[in-house]
């Protein structure tokens, strides 16, 4: 008897302690490894999506959430290192499940999609690099601080940081979701205030497909009519939206100011040093996709529409201004936001023939911009108020935003009637009386940053090589000279 109570005792003790076995094995070992598998899938899947990992339960303990944990801050960083261009090398790199390769291969093949192009560039960044010298990393990433916020808040994302310039891209689609796009489009919603019809635009849209989306397939030139796509003036508005906030924030920004009074960037007795900036914004098509090789990979754009807006950034220069937008990204805003932009030229290109006109958005800089703060008795704080407007734009911002009504402050009627009266008349050959108004123009604009207007300057001093004269020949359009 007593030997059958040991056996049963033994076999009970087996039993509880296989039980205890198994659970601390589940808990410990084998929830964390499902976890992370979990978390690889899902970052595969959308690798675009900020998840919160800390909700997901099983996280365990010990070694394994160490593990854990590096996979989280991995795929973070990854998120940040590729972008969206990279999204898809993130995906088929990552997948551990349905056929996912075990073999590492960035160089995925290039995609046609199609963009808001950004450009912009710190100006005078050769005289900061030399004095700034080892602080130059602090004053770029505080620049950068401003441009990524606001872009980001503004419905776009950078995808190159080049030192003193960056690229920004407000992402459309590839052809397929476009050809969604347009099906709900032709299926009765307008174009005009849709934002909703849209709103996955800037995420991973690859998925989306039509059976038969050849009617919006590009042509022999590679064009699409963006104009038809659902939605896209407020994604347009908002790009412009985001490029004049950074204009505003970098004349605001507590930390940037005091660069103003640092003796090393002053180029005078009396004069404080001004941080600005280009800004280039053009509509086109790109091959998304990696560049480089195994060695070193960067996922970006390549196409001339990218091109084109660095080009528009360099011309900033030349017709002292802050902002030139192309006639492709022009006639996507809304009626209200291309009101208030002034057509300032019109050119052709390096490699090109076809005569294109430019704009720009009138910026006055050298004035006191107020600190923002959050609303009294808000829960909310500024950065959330500031996200939850962008969030909600509509046209009527334009004339609502203290910071773009501030901006424009010296664009008055009377002045761009001035302007476009003497534009026109430059423009049909009529250089007398170009001349005049231009002259005019740029006095009334004597309080701007550069002591006039950049546009009569840069008009003005085309004619002035030419003698006054206007050519037999004359096109109504000249070359633009700077790239």
């Amino acid at each position: 008897i007593a030997s059958v109570y040991l056996m049963v005792f033994v076999i009970f003790m087996l039993i509880v302690l296989s039980a205890q076995f198994t659970g601390d094995a589940q808990r410990l070992v084998l929830a964390p490894i499902e976890n992370m598998m979990a978390i690889v899938n899902m970052v595969a899947e959308d690798p675009l999506e900020d998840f919160d990992f800390k909700s997901m339960p099983g996280t365990g303990d010990y070694e394994t959430h160490v593990v854990q944990l590096a996979i989280e801050k991995i795929t973070a960083l990854l998120r940040i290192g590729f972008g969206v261009a990279g999204a898809e090398i993130i995906s088929s790199n990552m997948a551990v499940e349905g056929g996912g390769s075990a073999c590492l291969n960035p160089m995925i093949p290039g995609k046609r999609i199609y963009a808001l192009f950004g450009f912009c560039d710190i100006l005078s960044f050769d005289l900061c690099t030399e004095k700034l010298e080892d602080e130059i990393m602090t004053f770029v990433n505080s620049v950068a601080r401003i441009v990524h916020n606001e872009v980001t808040r503004w419905g776009g994302t950078c995808n190159k940081n080049l030192g003193n310039a960056f690229l920004m891209v407000w992402r459309i689609g590839d052809e397929n979701a476009l050809a969604e796009y347009r099906g709900v489009a032709d299926r009765g919603v307008g174009r005009r205030g849709s934002e909703s019809s849209i709103g996955s635009i800037g995420k991973k849209n690859s998925s989306l497909t039509l059976e038969n989306p050849e009617h919006l397939k590009p042509t022999k030139r590679g064009a699409i009519d963006l104009r038809r796509i659902p939605g896209l003036d407020i994604l347009s508005d908002k790009a412009l939206v985001g490029f004049l906030k950074v204009v505003v924030e970098v004349n605001r920004d507590v930390q940037l100011l005091a660069y103003r009074g640092d003796e090393r960037l002053s180029t005078g007795v009396d004069d404080d040093f001004l941080i600005r900036m280009g800004f280039g914004l053009h509509a086109g098509w790109a091959i998304e996709g990696a560049v480089g090789s195994l060695q070193k990979v960067d996922a970006t754009y390549l196409s001339p529409h990218v091109n084109m807006a660095a080009r528009m950034e360099a011309a900033t220069r030349q017709f002292g201004v802050s902002v030139l937008i192309t006639r492709s990204f022009f006639k996507l805003l809304s009626e209200p936001a291309q009101k208030h932009c002034r057509k300032v030229d019109v050119v052709t290109v390096k490699g090109s023939n076809v005569p294109m006109p430019i704009y720009t958005y009138d910026t006055f800089q050298n004035q006191v911009f107020p600190q923002l703060r959050a609303p009294k008795f808000s829960n909310l704080s500024l950065q959330e108020v500031l996200t939850r407007q962008a969030e909600n734009y509509d046209a009527s911002t334009w004339m609502s935003d203290p910071d773009l009504t501030q901006l424009r402050c010296l664009a008055t009627p009377q002045f761009l009637k001035t302007f476009d009266k003497g534009l026109n008349n430059y423009l049909g050959g009529h250089w007398e009386e170009a001349r005049t108004n231009l002259e005019r123009a740029d006095q009334m604009m004597a309080s701007n940053d550069i002591g006039g207007d950049g546009p009569s300057r840069a008009i003005l001093k085309y004619m002035k090589a030419n003698d006054w004269v206007c050519p037999s020949s004359w096109p109504g359009h000249r070359p633009l000279t700077s790239k």
